[in-house]
């Protein structure tokens, strides 16, 4: 914990890598239904990137701390062509070598993810053996995705005829792209403000001089009862030439218009264990159980972590959108969370000059199995992570190179998956009834072309860390 850092502390490090996704896809019939034969594998390579900032200073008996820093950010920039209903592939450069407002780079494929922090806080020795601290977090949420939907299941669609004779038809594809951020400037100009505060407490017991027991607890965002609204731009288009009057532009005419996304953002709690083993105390192991509440539980309403009150669902505001889009103004976008489970446990050798630092970590799917698909691909997640603080001569720097490999389990959504075009299909039959049995999965973004289909994935990170300290950790 942060009190029980002394003296002055700077901290600066990087990581990045390589993700690695492997799909294989059930084949679907006319209908968009699978048909329980897989196709061929697919194979993803994107780059992974994070970082973190911080320093802290010792008062007795209080510390103060400040960080920027990555919470875990995702990047699909690639993709295939059999996977666009859920992910894009992208046409033009890699959006990392896009300048802003750059005409030949537009929204129209891949997808991204960063959530940072910006965190300033206080801890306090209250007693000799107890310290608490607080930590006030401004949240940041940058995202990008892109992915086509079927005209076909559309019951505003008929005209199209032969044309579109089987919901996953290119020429009958129309793509969606955003690309949003949360804002700290007061609204403007259809861009709402997106400035939030979230809140941690933490404290620390000392059971004995060889035990430390800890628990953390961090609330939603607070201004907006745990929303985070992000304004941007979105693409409405048509990806393939092929066309009648009454699509959309093609993507490499169509204009952006304004657009607003609105999500929640979970709490978090966790319950940690510090121990020293050995009589010369050259073992530390550093234990962590965490929980964060992805599905957004409210009391009362029946929520629990089989049942979700929110499952990620992200809501879609469109301004200006083309009256031939098969999308409505406002669009649910659905990601089937669940609440995450995980443990870490980091085991530190260190003898004179010599240090080494290796960790486990295991932790539950992010999103229900039924769910997984291109863009969101996730599932139990089980690695391993190696590191080895160098001091530099007699310096109080050190430079702690280390790297990390994770497995994503492989797992089968099963069929038909959580997006069901059977359900649009019957909804659009019925004239688009909310009364209707399948009303509930279409309003919730769910009647889609299939996710089915078989995930597995790897992930290689290379961490790079700057430290510099009074007092050199493992070395004083």
């Amino acid at each position: 914990m942060l009190a029980g850092m002394k003296g002055l502390r700077f901290q600066i490090g990087g990581a990045g890598g390589m993700d690695q996704r492997w799909i294989r896809r059930y084949a679907v019939d006319p209908n968009g239904e699978p048909t329980g034969e897989l196709g061929p594998r697919t194979s993803l390579i994107n780059p992974t990137g994070g970082y973190f900032v911080g320093g802290s200073i010792y008062f007795e008996p209080f510390a103060v701390g400040i960080g920027a820093y990555d919470l875990g950010s995702e990047i699909h920039y690639t993709s295939d062509d059999r996977l666009r209903w859920h992910l894009a592939p992208e046409p033009d450069r890699a959006p990392i070598f896009c300048r802003r407002d750059d005409p030949t780079c537009r929204l129209n494929g891949g997808a991204a993810t960063q959530r940072t922090d910006i965190t300033v806080a206080v801890a306090w020795n209250i007693l000799a053996n107890l310290r608490i601290g607080v930590g006030v977090h401004l949240p940041r949420l940058r995202q990008r995705f892109s992915y086509d939907n079927s005209t076909v299941l559309s019951e505003h669609r008929e005209e199209d005829g032969p044309r579109c004779n089987r919901v996953e038809n290119p020429l009958c594809a129309e793509r969606l792209g955003f690309n949003g951020r949360t804002r700290w400037l007061p609204d403007r100009d259809n861009r709402p403000a997106g400035f939030d505060v979230a809140l941690t407490f933490g404290l620390a017991f000392d059971v004995s001089d060889r035990v430390t027991l800890g628990l953390r607890y961090r609330t939603r965002p607070l201004v907006r009862g745990g929303e985070l609204t992000l304004a941007g731009d979105a693409l409405v288009c048509r990806p393939d030439s092929g066309g009648t009057e009454s699509d959309v532009l093609p993507c490499d005419v169509a204009t952006p218009i304004d657009a607003t996304l609105t999500e929640r953002v979970s709490r978090e709690a966790a319950l940690g264990a510090a121990f020293i083993l050995g009589r010369s105390r050259l073992w530390h192991i550093d234990t962590n159980l965490y929980w964060i509440d992805l599905c957004n539980d409210i009391v009362g309403r029946g929520a629990g972590v089989r049942t979700c009150a929110d499952s990620g669902t992200q809501h879609i505001s469109l301004v200006g959108l083309d009256r031939n889009s098969v999308l409505l103004p406002e669009s649910a976008r659905y990601r089937g969370h669940q609440d995450l489970f995980g443990f870490d446990a980091y085991t530190t050798y260190t003898r004179s000059n010599l240090a080494i630092v290796l960790g486990g970590h295991f932790s539950s799917p992010v999103v229900r199995n039924a769910a997984r698909a291109p863009g969101n691909n996730d599932g139990w997640r089980a690695g391993i992570t190696v590191g080895v603080p160098l001091r530099m001569a007699q310096s109080n720097l050190q430079i702690v190179p280390g790297y990390g490999f994770d497995l994503y389990l492989p797992g089968n959504t099963g069929r038909p998956g959580a997006f069901d075009p059977a359900a649009a299909l019957a909804f659009a039959a019925s004239g688009g009834d909310i009364n209707s049995a399948e009303a509930d999965r279409v309003l919730a973004g769910q009647g889609r072309p299939s996710n089915a289909g078989r995930y597995t994935g790897a992930v290689h990170t290379f961490m790079l860390t700057l430290r510099w300290s009074e007092r050199m950790l493992g070395f004083e």
